[in-house]
């Protein structure tokens, strides 16, 4: 996201950027906004860590008459746009494979994005949205993975102690799913073939999809804030965004289109298009 706004500020020498990060800190963030205000800014771009928590950040910048960009994770108040791929219909995708994978019957748990987060809140509705479709699959566990790995370690080893058939793993994240697979290594249940499903859209992740580490990966881009950028400053001109339109929050929201689920057939098509340059992490029961 940051690569992709510098790339449209570099283009745009009348426009200079501060950059603050919330370090997965919710009172930190709101606290950097505020700086952000003081520091006597003409618009915010912010992406939230916590959709609740940020409302706070949010209700100050729209007081204070400014332009309120919000990308990929929304706040459920006022704002000028919220920017994002729909998180629902791309779960439905990485759902689908899932369930056609399982033969729609077999036991699954879930790593959830951060409890709260609107990604997190879409992500299980997609879901949920395909599962009542196959009622012999079965939600087994629910866990709160963070996005991150280091809770999804413990967690994923709880439902292994807990539950002595677990087919596939639906986490909202690509770094929970490296998580779980470790959990699965370590507990000896490589034998098990357990599958991941997961979402995020790096190399990484397209590349482990190739390998078959993933069954699927939700393609989400964070390449949207040049997309922000460029909506703040229509805004600042007092010009109309086009595409925004009304929806079930206050202020407006920018769909973009959906990418498709990336597989094993096609996920030659998708390395290079994803984000980040680090190589994934290997699969601890294929050493």
């Amino acid at each position: 996201m940051l690569a992709a706004l510098q790339a449209e500020a570099c283009l745009r020498p009348n426009i200079q950027i501060v950059v603050v990060d919330g370090n997965v800190d919710v009172a930190k963030q709101n606290n950097d906004v505020r700086d952000l205000l003081a520091r006597g800014v003409d618009a915010v771009l912010m992406s939230p860590v916590e959709s609740g928590a940020l409302v706070p950040a949010a209700r100050a910048v729209m007081s204070a008459g400014l332009p309120l960009i919000v990308m990929d994770r929304d706040v459920p108040t006022d704002k000028t746009l919220f920017i994002g791929q729909s998180n629902v219909t791309m779960a439905e995708g990485v759902a689908e494979k899932m369930a056609k994978d399982l033969g729609g019957k077999g036991n699954i748990v879930v790593i959830t994005g951060l409890k709260g987060s609107s990604a997190a809140v879409d992500r299980d509705k997609g879901m949920k949205n395909v599962l009542a479709k196959y009622p012999d699959i079965k939600i087994l566990a629910t866990g709160d993975g963070q996005w991150i790995r280091d809770p999804s370690v413990p967690i994923m080893e709880d439902f292994l102690t807990a539950y002595p058939k677990i087919d596939a793993v639906f986490s909202h994240a690509e770094e929970s799913a490296w998580g779980a697979q470790l959990a699965v290594a370590r507990g000896n249940h490589c034998k098990d073939d357990i599958k991941h499903y997961t979402f995020d859209g790096s190399n990484a992740g397209f590349k482990a999809t190739k390998a078959g580490t993933f069954q699927a990966d939700g393609n989400y881009t964070p390449y949207i804030a040049d997309i922000g950028l460029r909506a703040a400053i229509y805004k600042l001109m007092g010009k109309d965004i086009p595409g925004e339109q009304a929806y079930q929050f206050p202020g407006k929201e920018l769909v973009l289109p959906d990418s498709p689920t990336v597989v094993q057939a096609n996920a030659d098509e998708w390395i290079g298009r994803g984000w980040g340059d680090f190589e994934p992490t290997p699969d601890p029961c294929k050493k």
